[in-house]
């Protein structure tokens, strides 16, 4: 799918299910959307109906109506994407799911309003939640000067150092927020989406969560507002020092962030720095009880419904694997 595709038809898709089953308005790529509807409660049977009867089907035909689709999607070339799409948010209605996305209050960049994922369901480590997937569309930097606005629409885009280009990253994962103990991480398939994999045991009522990076929200995420930063009075809600105070997305600068991997020609990219190599005759220290080696935990990047996928030293997809910090 196109990157513009995909943002008008998630957008339509948002609109018609999320934000009618919500109650509010989330978030849209286009700063200028407006509903081509004026009620949403005539929406709303459509889905209590689905939940009943399970079938996309007589879904779908409801929703495929001149009334709530935009002219340039209402058309026979469209029909299969947008109905794909509006599939994937329909899909936390089914009884198998196992997930569903609900308000969240938490976040000062959302103005305290915003959106989570939560479990609806008991998923035990190494499972793979299916249905809540994300679609991804690769960015020409051309396509990045004409799409996204920052602060405004940049909420969901990545950078990926295999294919040396920014990639836009919606669907009912871009809900998924940000936590320092992740319990999932997102895995890459080969149809251009990605489903979540659990790191640990989830119980029906947790929220889903992933990790981003190390430094998403400043650097050592001292701005976090996770909740295991506030569990544990890190980050954002570090006592013993001021914290900088931050506007609407400020800290996520996605267009500072994919410039980083790239020449100031643009003609080039930057290589990555190589592997040191290891020193001979060198003697590892034996573990004791007061001192433990370091390790390196590796770094966890994708999806969050306000995502800027971007790391400031060195960028990683979905095309390599992610772990969750250990607790």
């Amino acid at each position: 799918m196109k990157p513009q595709d995909l943002c008008d038809i998630d957008d339509l898709a948002t609109s018609l299910v999320v934000d009618v089953f919500l109650g509010f308005n989330t978030h849209k790529m286009n700063i200028e959307h407006k509903d081509t509807y004026e009620c949403k409660s005539d929406l709303k049977p459509i889905i209590d109906k689905f939940i009943q009867n399970q079938s996309m089907k007589k879904a779908f035909d409801s929703f495929w109506n001149k009334k709530y689709i935009p002219d340039h999607l209402f058309n026979a070339s469209y029909k299969k994407l947008v109905k794909d799409h509006i599939e994937r948010y329909m899909g936390m209605f089914y009884l198998d799911s196992g997930f569903q996305i609900e308000p969240c209050y938490r976040y000062s960049l959302e103005n305290k309003v915003g959106a989570k994922v939560n479990a609806t369901s008991y998923w035990h480590k190494d499972g793979i939640i299916k249905r809540l997937v994300g679609c991804v569309a690769e960015l020409t930097e051309k396509e990045e000067d004409e799409i996204l606005h920052v602060g405004k629409n940049d909420f969901s885009v990545m950078y990926s150092c295999r294919k040396k280009c920014a990639q836009l990253w919606l669907g009912p994962a871009a809900y998924i927020n940000h936590d320092c103990r992740a319990n999932c991480k997102f895995v890459a398939n080969d149809k251009g989406t990605a489903c979540v994999k659990v790191l640990r045991d989830i119980k029906p009522g947790e929220e889903i969560t992933c990790f981003y990076s190390a430094n998403f929200f400043g650097e050592n995420n001292a701005n976090c507002e996770c909740c295991s930063c506030e569990k544990l009075c890190k980050g954002a809600f570090k006592t013993n020092e001021e914290q900088p105070k931050l506007g609407r997305y400020n800290f996520r600068q996605t267009h500072g962030r994919t410039n980083t991997y790239r020449s100031p020609d643009k003609s080039k990219n930057i290589e990555a720095p190589k592997t040191p190599k290891k020193k001979k005759n060198v003697v590892l220290e034996p573990v004791t009880p007061n001192k433990n080696p370091e390790v390196d935990k590796g770094e966890a990047l994708l999806g969050s419904p306000y995502t800027k996928i971007i790391q400031k030293t060195r960028g990683l997809d979905l095309d390599q694997a992610s772990k969750s910090p250990e607790k």
